[in-house]
């Protein structure tokens, strides 16, 4: 997981300016449990929107002005939304940061959307981190609690690691694809390259390159995959090659 967490981590974009969270902090639940602190010196900046609800009352909400959001939108700071995002109608956003060329809508609640993934259908992501290239199949939902409100523990780097939180959502690494209607349980680890097609929780720590399907998980085959990160890069116009040493470096070691 180690190569994985520096190949997701990226800048946040927006227009001409730069800035980069922090990255003190070891785990991923870590940084979505700061990002108001990420957010917390930028300066309010969006667009006018057309029956779209922004409130600041918690933190600022800026938005880049490529971005578009689409009418009966409801966004709650602080709440970041990089370059040539779309924020499809009906969506509800809060305390959260959509990095740059992402398409979401749903509930998207303290979580973090890396450059270049879809959500782009209903579904609740919530105290989540998904990484880039990731595709959430209609209907995706994270769950965030747990019945019994206890501290909710993740596989991380082969150990069991307690969070200290009782909300914690899910990471999922770059060029993950999940079905439509996947329901993924607290603190569930979804490492790079999987696809999940399943109709009930799939386990809660999936390893890289996996394909789960029925309950069972087998590995995906780098020439299929790269040959679907290839498709799903060039509809963004971008060069799959430049990424290639560093996907098979981790398919190798996995």
């Amino acid at each position: 997981m180690d190569n994985i967490k520096k190949i997701i981590l990226s800048d946040l974009v927006i227009n001409d300016t730069v800035f980069l969270p922090e990255t003190g902090l070891q785990y991923p639940w870590e940084w979505i449990g700061n990002i108001d602190h990420f957010l917390k010196d930028i300066k309010s900046s969006q667009s006018s929107f057309e029956n779209v609800v922004i409130d600041e009352s918690n933190g600022p909400v800026c938005i880049s002005s490529s971005a578009k959001v689409e009418p009966f939108t409801v966004i709650n700071g602080p709440v970041f939304i990089g370059n040539n995002c779309l924020i499809k109608s009906h969506s509800n956003i809060s305390n959260s940061i959509i990095n740059h060329d992402c398409k979401v809508k749903g509930e998207i609640h303290t979580s973090i959307f890396q450059p270049f993934s879809n959500k782009a259908h209903e579904g609740f992501i919530g105290h989540s981190f998904i990484g880039s290239w990731v595709n959430l199949g209609a209907g995706t939902t994270t769950s965030n609690l747990k019945n019994n409100y206890s501290a909710v523990s993740v596989k991380w780097n082969d150990s069991l690691v307690n969070t200290n939180s009782i909300f914690c959502g899910s990471i999922i690494g770059d060029h993950v694809k999940t079905a439509i209607g996947t329901n993924l349980n607290t603190g569930t680890v979804i490492e790079m390259g999987s696809n999940i097609v399943s109709q009930s929780f799939p386990k809660r720590h999936i390893p890289s390159f996996s394909f789960y399907y029925k309950e069972k998980l087998s590995k995906i085959n780098f020439d299929d995959f790269k040959k679907t990160a290839k498709a799903a890069m060039k509809r963004r116009n971008i060069d799959f090659s430049s990424y290639e040493d560093k996907l098979f470096a981790v398919y190798k070691k996995d």
